[in-house]
């Protein structure tokens, strides 16, 4: 992550980091040649993320596999979360393994969503808490939930126009400087 330990102590005490392509095989339940429109679901996942960053309050850093691809990998920022795609040859457990070592010391929990088995042991290792991409998926159907009921139970409350809330002489006078 390119930002200071500060700014990331400062942001947040947590952090999710997804093994991107992992979760999204697995969301999917087929390999990922199979998906459709790869791009559509890559762009899917990272709102629900971006949702999952707000209610939850963690920082989330998703990480794509490049190392079928050639190139150079590279780093963006798409609602609030740090998207990294690696570079050729480099595989997102290697990236994975290497941004655990690097921020765990600015974060009080670092966990990492993966059913990659290695991965996890190696993330464990690393002092990051692990969870299966089933785990996480999970997660944010309970945060699609959460949001839903928020939702129905602020549309069910009575509003409150301004009207309600001043005295009808006031009103009257009003209404009478707003029709001239």
């Amino acid at each position: 992550m390119k930002s200071s330990a500060r700014e990331r102590k400062r942001k947040g005490q947590r952090c999710l980091i997804v093994d991107g392509y992992n979760v999204l095989a697995r969301s999917a339940g087929t390999s990922l040649s199979k998906i459709p429109d790869l791009e559509r679901a890559r762009l899917d996942m990272e709102d629900q993320l971006a949702q999952y960053r707000s209610v939850y309050d963690e920082d989330v850093v998703v990480v794509y596999d490049a190392h079928h691809r050639p190139g150079v990998g590279g780093t963006e920022r798409r609602g609030g979360i740090e998207i990294i795609f690696t570079s050729s040859g480099e595989t997102a457990d290697a990236r994975i393994e290497r941004l655990v070592y690097e921020i765990r010391d600015d974060y009080r929990d670092i966990t990492v969503a993966t059913s990659d088995a290695a991965e996890q042991q190696v993330s464990f290792g690393g002092g990051a808490l692990r969870i299966s991409a089933n785990e996480l998926l999970r997660r944010l159907e309970n945060m699609r939930n959460f949001i839903s009921r928020q939702t129905a139970a602020h549309q069910t409350e009575p509003r409150h126009t301004l009207g309600d809330s001043i005295r009808g002489d006031i009103a009257k006078a009003l209404e009478k400087w707003r029709r001239k």
